[in-house]
């Protein structure tokens, strides 16, 4: 009977280990062709290993299979994608525009919409920054080479693997960013062609690259929200303990999450 009731313990014991993990969303992207909706491993091995409980968050078909989904996880990360549409921001396509993906513009919109409303903690990662920047008033460039004033002069779209840095960054003092990272200066990989222009209101950028690209914006304290152009979810897989700490910080503000609703002041286009 003695064995019984320890071995029940320690089976309720590791079921509120387990329940103390925070589950953290992570959009997909989908692909209407292959009827498909997938993400990377790097984004599941990042999550993991900075102690949360990663959860796919597949294409919402409408804003309330969104907010049912966000009401179940702690946290979001925004996943890499396709070009954001520039109806938007209110433009027209350019002819250097890539591949934009409409369903999966509306469904990250409404998850980060909820995610906001109910004061989620909010990561963004590259095509995750872009839309946070659209979908809070902000601007994009929608070619870096062909529209970037000065012509970048760092490699913004590398062509060797993503577990390789590509370029630095400098990061505000004065920012979580640096608060996590502890460094003013980051080695970090790129793939993007797109970047912001103008940032949107109540955002702050805190890390540029050398050429004065955007690498990284803000929403604190207004909004629980970090967002960085690279990928840094390739080092965090490969054990990159300085990375994790990225990834722990939303885990760790995950836990902290609180309940409050908010209006964000966000833009709502008709796509044609």
């Amino acid at each position: 009977m003695k064995k019984i009731f320890w071995s029940m313990i320690l089976v309720t014991a590791s079921i509120c280990a387990i329940a103390q993990k925070p589950l953290i969303g992570i959009s997909t992207g989908y692909s209407a062709s292959e009827n498909t909706a997938s993400v990377r491993y790097t984004y599941v091995d990042a999550v993991v290993n900075a102690g949360g409980i990663p959860v796919l968050l597949p294409l919402a078909k409408d804003s309330l299979a969104a907010a049912e989904a966000i009401e179940r996880v702690d946290a979001l990360i925004l996943s890499g994608g396709e070009d954001v549409h520039p109806f938007y921001y209110g433009e027209e396509p350019a002819s250097a525009l890539g591949g934009v993906n409409v369903a999966r513009d509306k469904s990250d919109r409404w998850l980060l919409q909820t995610a906001v409303k109910l004061d989620k903690a909010v990561l963004g990662i590259c095509r995750g920054e872009q839309l946070t920047n659209v979908t809070f008033g902000g601007t994009l460039y929608q070619d870096i080479p062909s529209q970037y004033p000065n012509r970048p002069a760092v490699q913004h779209n590398q062509r060797f693997g993503g577990a390789e840095p590509v370029h630095h960054v400098n990061v505000a003092k004065d920012s979580r960013l640096y608060e996590i990272m502890q460094q003013e200066q980051l080695a970090v990989n790129s793939f993007h062609h797109q970047a912001i222009k103008e940032v949107a209101p109540d955002f702050k950028v805190v890390a540029t690259a050398p050429d004065g690209v955007v690498e990284a914006i803000e929403g604190f304290p207004k909004y629980n929200i970090l967002a960085v152009q690279w990928h840094p979810e390739y080092f965090a897989q490969q054990g990159d303990k300085q990375w994790i700490r990225l990834f722990e910080d939303l885990v760790l503000r995950a836990n902290g999450n609180k309940p409050v609703i908010k209006q964000p002041n966000i833009r709502q286009p008709k796509i044609r």
